[in-house]
C-alpha cells in the first residue's frame, strides 16, 4: 500500500503544482494501478453501535486492540453536498492526511472493491481522495472510466525548479566532477546536504552524456537523485547525440531503480548555453522515444523550467507540434 499512496499523493500534488491548465493523466495512471492490482486506501467509518455495546471504553486505553468474534456492520462516513441526501465517500492515502482534520475511526479498504460497488449505493456521487488536503473529486462517471483505463506514460512540463515537483527521482544537470557547481546543480547540492558530496566522491565522476545515481539525502521531494552531465555547447553534430544521451540514460538509470516519477531540470540551457528551442525539441524526442521503446514502462515524466523562457521554449514547440496535426 505504500508504494500506491506515495505515488497516488506525488501525483496529486504535481498536478496541482501544474495549474489550471494540467491534465490528470498521472493520477488516472495511478488509480489505474491501484485498481488493477488491488491496492488499498484508508477510508474513514462510523462506530458501529452494536460493537461499541461490547466494549467498555472506562478501561480502553490508547493501543489497546479489540477483537470482535461476531461480524459487525461497518458503514463509510459520508461528506453530503446536498439538501437530498446525496453525498461522497472521503477515501485518504495516509495516516498523515488523516490527520489533517477530524479525528475519525478507519479501515483499510480496496480501491477495486470501492469502484466495484458504487454503483450499488444510489445517492452516492463517487469519492474525494484526501479531502482536508489536495483534494481530488472522482464522480461516479470518472471512477466507472478508471474500471478501464488504459495506463501509459506520461509527459508533463512544469513551470518550476526541479526541486519542486513530488517524484522517485530527479535529474541534477551535473558537471563532470559531480562535486557541485552553479545553477540548478548547486541548489540540488544545498538542498541535499553534505551527505550526497559524500558519496558523490565514490562515484568517480561521469562522462557528458551518462547518468548516475545517489540517494537524495535532505531533498523530501524525492527519493533519489539521477545525476547526468549535458554538453557544453558547440554548434557541432556531437552537441546533439550527447544532450539526448543525458535524457536516454538518466530514463535507464530510473527504470533500473524502479522509479514512477522521474522530474527533470532543463539540461545544458543555462551557463552551457545550449539554443532554448532546440534543447527543448531533443528533450521532447529523446524522451518519446525512449518511452515508445519501452511501451510496458508506466512512468509519469515532468520537464521542469526554472526560466520563464525555457517554459516558452517548450509551449512554441508544443503549439507547433499541435498545429501540424
Amino acid at each position: 500500500m505504500f508504494f500506491f499512496a506515495k505515488e497516488l499523493e506525488r501525483a496529486i500534488y504535481n498536478w496541482n503544482l501544474g495549474g489550471a491548465d494540467a491534465e490528470p493523466a498521472p493520477i488516472f495512471n495511478v488509480l489505474a494501478y491501484g485498481y488493477e492490482y488491488d491496492c488499498q486506501v484508508v477510508v474513514p467509518i462510523e462506530n458501529p453501535e452494536d460493537m461499541l455495546s461490547m466494549i467498555n471504553v472506562e478501561v480502553l486505553k490508547p493501543g489497546d486492540i479489540i477483537t470482535q468474534q461476531e461480524d459487525v456492520g461497518i458503514r463509510f462516513r459520508h461528506l453530503v453536498v446536498n439538501e437530498e441526501g446525496k453525498y461522497f465517500i472521503p477515501i485518504f492515502t495516509s495516516r498523515d492526511e488523516i490527520d489533517k482534520g477530524e479525528p475519525t475511526s478507519t479501515i483499510q479498504q480496496s480501491i477495486k472493491v470501492l469502484f466495484d460497488m458504487v454503483d450499488h449505493w444510489p445517492d452516492c456521487l463517487g469519492f474525494i481522495i484526501n479531502p482536508w488536503g489536495q483534494k481530488v473529486f472522482l464522480e461516479k462517471d470518472i471512477v466507472h472510466m478508471l474500471m478501464g483505463y488504459e495506463m501509459r506514460a506520461y509527459t508533463a512540463i512544469l513551470r518550476c525548479g526541479v526541486l519542486e515537483p513530488h517524484v522517485s527521482a530527479i535529474v541534477n544537470a551535473a558537471n563532470k566532477s559531480l562535486l557541485g557547481g552553479g545553477g540548478v546543480d548547486g541548489a540540488i547540492h544545498r538542498a541535499a546536504g553534505r551527505e550526497l558530496l559524500a558519496e558523490c566522491r565514490t562515484l568517480h565522476g561521469c562522462k557528458t552524456g551518462e547518468a548516475k545515481t545517489t540517494k537524495a539525502y535532505n531533498i523530501k521531494t524525492a527519493d533519489k537523485i539521477i545525476h547526468t552531465v549535458g554538453p557544453i555547447y558547440s554548434g557541432k553534430p556531437t552537441d546533439k547525440l550527447q544532450l539526448a544521451s543525458c535524457y536516454q540514460n538518466a530514463l535507464e538509470e530510473s527504470f533500473k531503480n524502479g522509479n514512477d516519477s522521474l522530474a527533470f531540470p532543463c539540461i545544458s540551457t543555462g551557463v552551457y548555453r545550449y539554443p532554448l528551442e532546440e534543447a527543448a525539441y531533443i528533450a521532447l524526442t529523446s524522451i518519446a522515444n525512449w518511452l515508445d521503446e519501452h511501451p510496458g514502462i508506466l512512468k509519469n515524466v515532468y520537464i521542469c523550467c526554472y526560466r520563464e523562457e525555457e517554459y516558452e521554449a517548450y509551449r512554441k514547440l508544443i503549439s507547433h507540434s499541435e498545429e501540424r496535426l
